[in-house]
């Protein structure tokens, strides 16, 4: 019986991984992590339709500098205040829930004004660059999230200012301290985000 699955598993197509035929001549590579070696297409519009849709996400939350998730989060925090006053008769209550609907898009706001973000910067560049032995065909969080681990080793100043990374980032001189700077502003206002969004909880 074993070897009758076997042989199904056999026939089941291949994952379109980097050294598929039709994409070797399409890839290069950009930069070697911990002795593994990491490489991209030479035009991302070569990438499989589905993980070219999450890299045009991902190059959106990279532009507005926030988490397409976390916008929806929002929303929805400040949709269910603006019916908690629709639906209040209490003045106090209308006052107390208008005051934190403001604070809450006042800190998205500062969100949005971060002139760069490195945790979406991570993100991009995890679905841009890839391991040989990687489905092409689509953009796996969990994969994903291990690349993410292992830029972050790498430490800011080195993964940042690498000539592979420097390809992603604004035109803009970036400096091991404005790297640090934007790091813990991004870091202070997450912070923010998540403590008003336990306080609407």
């Amino acid at each position: 019986m074993s070897n009758i699955l076997h042989y199904f598993d056999f026939l089941k197509p291949k994952p379109n991984t980097a050294i598929h035929p039709k994409y070797k001549t399409l890839i290069k590579k950009v930069i070697s992590i911990k002795g593994r070696q990491l490489y991209q297409f030479k035009d991302l519009a070569d990438m499989p339709h589905n993980r070219f849709i999450k890299a045009t996400r991902f190059q959106t939350e990279f532009e507005m500098r926030v988490d397409a998730d976390i916008v929806r989060t929002y929303n929805k925090n400040v949709k269910d205040l603006f019916v908690q006053i629709l639906e209040s008769e209490d003045l106090k209550k209308t006052r107390r829930s208008a005051s934190k609907g403001l604070t809450l898009v006042e800190t998205l706001d500062m969100n949005l004004d971060l002139l760069l973000s490195l945790d979406a910067s991570y993100r991009l560049v995890s679905c841009a660059w890839f391991w040989e032995d990687e489905n092409l065909d689509d953009y796996d969080f969990e994969i994903g999230d291990e690349k993410i681990s292992l830029f972050k080793q790498e430490g800011i100043e080195s993964f940042f200012l690498s000539k592979p990374m420097k390809d992603f980032l604004p035109q803009m001189n970036i400096s091991a301290q404005d790297l640090a700077a934007f790091s813990q502003c991004e870091k202070e206002v997450k912070k923010l985000l998540n403590k008003q969004l336990k306080k609407e909880k």
